[in-house]
Formats: C-alpha cells, sequence, structure tokens
C-alpha cells in the first residue's frame, strides 16, 4: 500500500481561528474561505454551493453549526450530485 503525499497548504484558514471567533465569524468569510479551499484542492466538483444550518447533534465538542458543501461531478461522462453535511467545531 502507497502513502498520500501531505501538502501544507492544503485545507482552509478556518483551522487558524479559535473556536470562539467561530460564533462571531461571518459567514461570507466562512462561506468564501471553504469555496477557496474547494476551488483549490477538489477539481473535481463544480457549480459548489456552501450553506449553513444548525447541527442536529448537540454534544459538547459542537458548536451547533452544520456547514453543507453541494456540487457537481463528472462520474465518466454522467453528472453526478454531491452532498454532505459538516458540523464545526
Amino acid at each position: 500500500m502507497g502513502s498520500i503525499d501531505f501538502s501544507p497548504e492544503f485545507g482552509c484558514d478556518l483551522w487558524e481561528k479559535e473556536y470562539a471567533d467561530l460564533y462571531a465569524a461571518n459567514k461570507a468569510d466562512v462561506r468564501a474561505s471553504l469555496r477557496n479551499a474547494i476551488d483549490n484542492f477538489e477539481k473535481r466538483l463544480y457549480n459548489v454551493t456552501v450553506s449553513f444550518g444548525l447541527a442536529s447533534d448537540h454534544a459538547p465538542h459542537v458548536l451547533g453549526i452544520k456547514v453543507k458543501v453541494s456540487g457537481n461531478y463528472l462520474d465518466g461522462k454522467d453528472e453526478k450530485k454531491f452532498e454532505a453535511s459538516y458540523n464545526l467545531g
């Protein structure tokens, strides 16, 4: 089995913020940061949207913010829909 190359540039600037900063973060800035990371590191996705909601899991480590990423990708010649949700925190 091979290994995966490490890139120190991978990710987005949200990881540089303190959790408290995420409460006060401008949603447009968060959305732009995530879209920028997707554009730079996930070339297969296009027509990407980033939206926000309330996390259903209110465990102590979850800030209560859910980020939903949607987009399209090609599987051979077929266009398919990608959709995933992530809890911040």
